[in-house]
């Protein structure tokens, strides 16, 4: 009996070792996860950030500094990093205290403030350079400033409307020395575009020409201007469309003009010689006059934007001289003549819309 109660002890004693063995093991797992899960730091990178100048803004002008930074945010606090990275919900901001500074130019560090303990923020630029001056305020005619494309496309200015034509500079007083004018910079326009209505901010310029800095934002005026655009004469050609009837072999066509006026660029003028007018022929087959539009794009304006076309089939068995005579002495346009140049068009033309009926024509005239 005394060594079964001596087994069973041991065995106890053993078994209690292992327990506490494995206890011991587990709570070292747990504890090496929760450091390494403590551990992790997040990051996020913040691009514009806009930077909050504290000034007395009623006394001076400041200008020549970045007005926003590069904000980079760390944390082991993912929830806390994600409430300063949202816009919506960031309590942070970056400024810059100048109300210890006097008239001039100098380097100021930049601080964030507002920012949550649990979040580290780090600036890039971590300075600004600023010029403080004291401010005041003056009344300027404004000007427009015609862009220099223009003068290279050919257009010519008529006349040129600002409203309103005064306004006030606010700036600092030895930048308001520096202005010799300020001016309402246009942007490009469509090619074809004869006149121009925008709404721009005025910009204050030097002697030189330079951009000078001024209140932000900058007064606004809208400019009309009005341009004679470049111009030129192209001629008509005329390309038949649809499907061409069996017992016809092709059409003429007497067009109201031969020649019409089309207003551009410089660029875009250069590259027409030509307008291709299309003109639906199915089911034709007696001489009848059409009011077609002349195609244009964005790029040029056309004059007229219509034209009168009659049109006359050739039947098979008749010859194109004898439809040429006949479309003459029943369907001259509007000025009274036919232009033998614009008004014959052949079945060989209809028959790139409808090559197996032409085809077919062709063979039951021959």
């Amino acid at each position: 009996m005394k060594k079964a109660y001596e087994s069973n002890w041991f065995s106890g004693l053993l078994a209690l070792l292992f327990a506490l063995l494995l206890f011991f093991n587990a709570n070292s797992n747990s504890s090496s996860t929760n450091t390494a899960t403590n551990n992790q730091v997040y990051d996020e990178v913040l691009y514009n950030i806009p930077v909050k100048l504290e000034y007395d803004e009623d006394t001076y002008f400041v200008s020549g500094y970045e007005d926003s930074v590069t904000v980079h945010l760390s944390s082991a606090n993912r929830i806390q990093l994600n409430l300063e990275t949202n816009e919506d919900t960031r309590n942070f901001r970056v400024e810059a205290d100048l109300t210890n500074l006097s008239l001039g130019t100098a380097e100021v560090p930049l601080r964030v403030t507002g920012i949550s303990s649990a979040v580290t923020a780090e600036l890039d630029p971590a300075t600004i350079t600023v010029t403080i001056e004291n401010k005041v305020t003056k009344a300027f005619d404004v000007e427009a400033q015609i862009p220099e494309s223009f003068n290279t496309e050919g257009y010519k200015v008529d006349s040129i409307s600002i409203s309103p034509k005064t306004v006030d500079i606010t700036t600092g007083e030895d930048t308001m020395a520096e202005i010799a004018k300020v001016v309402a910079p246009l942007t490009s326009v469509t090619q074809s575009a004869d006149t121009i209505r925008q709404t721009v901010n005025v910009q204050a310029l030097d002697s030189r020409g330079q951009i000078l800095s001024i209140e932000n934002p900058a007064p606004q005026v809208k400019v009309s201007v009005k341009l004679s655009l470049p111009k030129k004469e192209v001629a008509l050609k005329i390309i038949s469309t649809g499907s061409l009837p069996s017992d016809i072999t092709g059409y003429t066509f007497n067009t109201s003009e031969q020649m019409v006026e089309i207003s551009g660029s410089n660029s875009v003028l250069e590259s027409i010689d030509s307008i291709e007018v299309p003109v639906d022929i199915s089911d034709i087959r007696t001489s009848i006059q059409k009011t077609v539009n002349i195609p244009v794009n964005g790029d040029y304006t056309v004059n007229p934007s219509q034209i009168e076309v009659t049109i006359t089939p050739i039947y098979a068995g008749f010859s194109t001289s004898d439809s040429i005579s006949s479309s003459t002495s029943r369907g001259t346009g509007s000025n009274g003549t036919a232009d033998s140049s614009n008004t014959a068009v052949s079945s060989a033309e209809s028959s790139e819309n409808n090559q197996g009926s032409t085809e077919e024509s062709t063979d039951s005239t021959n």
